[in-house]
């Protein structure tokens, strides 16, 4: 079989390889730092979006200043903060076609064991008639809602700048942009939260993330295809 291809007057016109070649000459892979500014750009729209409705809706709790110098206000903020961290490395590597979660798997895993290992010795260490108050505080009917709630925006702008990377496994890069911005939702909303016992946060804003990276699964075949 030649591999020119001729035109109605006889010549000869360019061979398939070449008409290849030139049709694919001006294409470049979009650059990492590129689609890591667009990621980063995204989430923190979202967040400040989130942190804004926050502010509106419940405002910073009363004691805050007083908060700020205790154990248990920053370790209910780093394990959503650790969370979100391994969600956004997930989502870096999940955007590239065929690419698994990487390191996000095991960061995730950690953060999550940690907090239920700390929220283990605090509830094991209580007296019986505080196991009740350390698992269920007084706040439970609106934390994890609140929580899914706030995580919408940061959704909505997850999900846009996953659309413009390349991912092929769809349900799983909706899931780790539904659990980066879940946790991202429950950083801001542990600002305005006044629950202290590491077993609720654990359970509830544990509850409020993974929710939203179910979420996040459920939207990402359809949002995601390309």
């Amino acid at each position: 079989m030649r591999d020119g291809v001729r035109f109605a007057g006889g010549q000869e016109g360019i061979s398939t390889d070449a008409l290849i070649d030139a049709l694919s000459g001006d294409l470049s892979a979009t650059p990492v730092p590129s689609v890591r500014r667009t990621l980063a750009l995204a989430f923190a729209f979202g967040s400040a979006a989130s942190a804004a409705a926050m502010l509106a809706l419940l405002g910073l709790r009363p004691d805050v200043s007083s908060a700020l110098a205790t154990a248990s206000f920053w370790i209910k903020l780093v394990f959503p903060s650790g969370l979100a961290v391994a969600g956004l490395m997930a989502v870096d590597r999940l955007g590239r076609p065929g690419a698994e979660a990487g390191r996000g798997y095991t960061v995730g895993i950690a953060v999550a064991g940690t907090m239920a290992l700390l929220a283990s010795v605090q509830l094991a260490s209580a007296p019986r008639d505080a196991m009740r108050p350390l698992l269920l505080g007084h706040t439970l009917d609106h934390c994890t809602a609140l929580i899914m709630l706030l995580a919408l925006p940061i959704l909505a702008a997850g999900m846009y700048a996953m659309r413009q990377m390349a991912p092929t496994r769809l349900r799983l890069a909706g899931a780790a942009v539904g659990v980066t911005a879940g946790a991202l939702s429950a950083a801001i909303y542990a600002i305005a939260c006044d629950e202290t016992a590491l077993p609720f946060v654990t359970l509830w804003y544990g509850a409020g993330i993974a929710l939203t990276g179910v979420l996040g699964a459920l939207l990402g075949p359809r949002l995601l295809r390309w």
